[in-house]
């Protein structure tokens, strides 16, 4: 249905420094009049507030969220066009999603839908968009990430089902159950690979103290195939790796063999193998998250990074704090926290109830999978102000600095008693909720003015001998490092955990994730590091130059060959390499408004970093990794976002 109100949005670019300007086009295509209103939109590429506008009035700005009223007296008649313009941007955009992604009217009494077009370019030509070759195999089997030793010699002439034999414990019985079962909710239409058959093929487990925890070893032979282990762990990695040969043979028997003869050797690279997911900008529902833990289980990762806070929103319920998703979790026209990144007008949200987390977290752990949850301080904390006001400075200047992405005044002050109580009361939960051994604080991107025009603040700077914000924020973080430990979990964070001091090391991971550069600085500085650099691990970026190609550019084009190359160990010396622990995907969803957009941008780089993360440097292969990749479950549409 078309709506009656269009808003086009065409970017140009000037030489003179302000990133160019945006030409805004709102089309009438009602039947009536429409007066004393204003705009209203959310764009990444924001516009400054000093900005020069053209036949419109700048009207406020919260993040994303943009507000303009056309000159007094206007009235936009049926089938005309009101058209305005911004020059000053934040930055210059890249990519068609670079503009507003939402748009909605607004009256003192009313709203009204506006759809928003991508945004257009007026010099860009046409480039390439994504490409993946086709890719090649030297063996007909499909397994991901690639394992340490794949010998076969002798292949069977069509996939079998596996049947356990008869000395099969009940505990093994039950893995294969497992391991069945989620192949059988990433690939309905496929057989079972562990159940009867025409062609069938008996399966021994044998547990061996001779393996590493996480390893296996799968014997072929034309009548039986012997899955090898030391652990339940290994065992769950080895029927995996079974379950990806007989699934792929099964569905493409033109291609991919189920092996008769041979032998596959195996274990994983890195003990941190992860994704962190963003479910602040979008909130993703429990069913679609519980699907996204199976794909990481396919692929054999271990880690899951649940970002639950932001400026956006709060996701997690907190007992006794019953504002921080009654108000924190929701936003809207009108409501405390502004539309942003595509939400639209109206109320737009939701979070994970005690009951909901337990469920996850008993999936994630049946799975292999820990859970890491994120709670992102002191910055990033917009929601919870917009919930708790008393977490605020009363005193500080309102607008008196704005972080990266636009949010003012969106630190927790760490010269508040309430401060810490309020974090006291979350951490105290989230140990409760959380069994593994980490919590992520975030702790990323506080602007370097924050809390400049804080009377406590600045109290507190003069009674510890602080001198700037990054030294405060260390002041902050070794008190919450405290805090965390006191409840018996290790501190996690992003690489400005280590700015103005930092905290103790020991103990503590810390994901780099601004540059490549960061692996080494943090590993000398004693921590141990996931790599995570946005150059090759962030999966929001865009994947090929072309205006039309969707995603985030900050850190450059993201190529899925570009993630597969890329080699954490390469930036770090010798003799610092033990403190690499692992390789991290970053999944960040202000461009990610649909299951087509994240589809098509999160695969086949999720597998890329899953191979990184488990395969030798010796055994990685592109080509191989293009063909097979082709393959992978994906997200469904399960249910709405």
């Amino acid at each position: 249905m078309t709506m009656p109100f269009q808003l086009a949005t065409r970017y140009e670019p000037l030489e003179k420094p302000q990133f160019g300007r945006f030409i805004f086009a709102l089309h009438n295509l009602s039947d009536s009049p429409i007066s004393n209103f204003s705009l209203c939109f959310s764009t990444i590429t924001r516009i400054n507030s000093g900005a020069t506008m053209n036949n419109a009035s700048f009207l406020r700005r919260f993040g994303n969220y943009h507000e303009f009223a056309p000159p007094p007296g206007f009235v936009l008649l049926p089938q005309q066009v009101w058209t305005f313009a911004a020059q000053g941007l934040t930055h210059q955009p890249k990519h068609r999603l670079d503009g507003p992604k939402s748009a909605y009217l607004l009256w003192p009494d009313r709203l009204e839908t506006v759809t928003a077009q991508d945004l257009q370019s007026s010099t860009n030509a046409p480039l390439p968009l994504r490409e993946i070759p086709e890719g090649r195999i030297e063996l007909p089997i499909s397994i991901m990430p690639w394992p340490q030793n794949v010998a076969i010699d002798i292949w069977c002439e069509r996939a079998p089902a596996l049947v356990p034999d008869s000395k099969t414990t009940r505990q093994d019985l039950v893995a294969i159950a497992k391991i069945s079962a989620l192949s059988e909710r990433l690939f309905p239409d496929q057989p079972l690979p562990f159940a009867a058959g025409d062609a069938a093929m008996t399966l021994s487990l044998e547990h061996s103290d001779d393996l590493a925890e996480a390893q296996y070893r799968i014997g072929f032979t034309p009548s039986a195939v012997c899955l090898t282990y030391a652990s339940a762990l290994g065992r769950d990695y080895g029927l995996t790796t079974l379950a990806h040969i007989s699934t792929a043979a099964a569905a493409n028997p033109g291609v991919f063999r189920f092996p008769a003869q041979g032998i596959i050797e195996d274990y994983p690279r890195h003990t941190w193998r992860g994704a962190h997911l963003d479910v602040v900008r979008h909130f993703w529902p429990v069913p679609d998250v519980m699907r996204f833990l199976d794909i990481l289980a396919w692929l054999k990762m271990n880690i899951f990074q649940w970002h639950l806070t932001d400026d956006e929103g709060w996701r997690i319920e907190i007992v006794g704090l019953p504002d921080l998703t009654n108000i924190g979790a929701w936003r809207g026209a009108n409501l405390p926290i502004l539309p942003q990144h595509g939400s639209g007008a109206y109320r737009y949200g939701g979070y994970y109830s005690r009951l909901q987390i337990r469920q996850i977290v008993q999936h994630a752990s049946a799975l292999n999978i820990e859970i890491v949850p994120e709670i992102d301080v002191p910055g990033h904390s917009s929601a919870a102000m917009a919930a708790m006001p008393s977490l605020k400075d009363p005193e500080e200047t309102p607008d008196s600095y704005h972080a990266i992405q636009g949010y003012p005044n969106n630190a927790l002050n760490p010269a508040k008693p309430e401060t810490y109580a309020f974090l006291e009361t979350v951490f105290r939960q989230v140990a409760d909720l959380f069994p593994g051994r980490f919590i992520h604080i975030g702790a990323d991107e506080v602007d370097a003015s924050a809390w400049h025009a804080s009377p406590l603040a600045a109290k507190l700077k003069r009674e510890k001998g602080l001198t700037s914000a990054g030294e405060l924020q260390s002041h902050f973080l070794q008190r919450v490092q405290n805090l965390v430990r006191s409840f018996g979990k290790e501190l996690a964070g992003w690489d400005e955990v280590s700015h103005g001091g930092g905290i103790d090391p020991l103990g503590t991971v810390l994901v780099a994730w601004q540059k490549p550069e960061v692996i080494a600085r943090l590993a000398k500085s004693g921590y141990g590091v996931v790599a995570s650099p946005g150059q090759a691990y962030y999966l929001d970026m865009a994947q090929a130059d072309g205006w039309n190609e969707p995603g985030g550019s900050w850190a450059g084009t993201v190529t899925p060959e570009a993630s597969y190359e890329y080699e954490a160990a390469s930036d770090l010396p010798p003799d610092l390499s033990g403190q690499l622990i692992g390789v991290q995907a970053c999944i960040w969803g202000e461009h990610l408004v649909n299951v087509a957009l994240f589809n098509h941008m999160v695969f086949p780089r999720l597998a890329a970093v899953a191979e990184a993360g488990w395969t030798p440097r010796r055994n990685k292969d592109w080509l191989r990794f293009a063909f097979l990749s082709r393959g992978l479950p994906q997200l469904l549409p399960v249910a709405e976002k």
